[in-house]
């Protein structure tokens, strides 16, 4: 029975050209993915040439991949800082000084008057 034929997103395309390209061979990453060795020169190429990403098929291209994930990664921190921030705030409104309350029940008391 003949192998169906697999197809693969830009992104995952992406990570294994990436891994070639950061030193690893080819044969180990096509092994650990199950690929045919002869696709990662072929997505290696595309990738030089700006079509990984499936511009002819009408798909984003490597630039405006890279560029989105860019931009994921600095909102992903920027809500992390954020995020951070506010668990300080939490925080700190859960552990009012002693002063600050005595203050307030004070205040509070004062503030009710019988209704006449």
């Amino acid at each position: 029975m003949a192998r169906q034929r697999r197809s693969f997103p830009p992104e995952f395309k992406l990570r294994v050209v990436q891994e070639v390209m950061s030193g690893q061979s080819q044969a180990s990453v096509a092994r650990r993915y199950e690929l045919s060795p002869h696709l990662i020169p072929l997505w290696k190429k595309a990738f030089q040439t700006g079509r990984l990403g499936g511009e002819a098929t009408g798909g984003p291209s490597v630039q405006e991949l890279l560029l989105d994930q860019r931009i994921k990664a600095e909102i992903i921190h920027e809500q992390a800082q954020e995020i951070h921030l506010l668990k300080k705030a939490v925080s700190a409104l859960n552990q009012p000084s002693a002063s600050s309350s005595s203050t307030m029940s004070g205040k509070l008391s004062r503030s009710k008057k019988p209704a006449a």
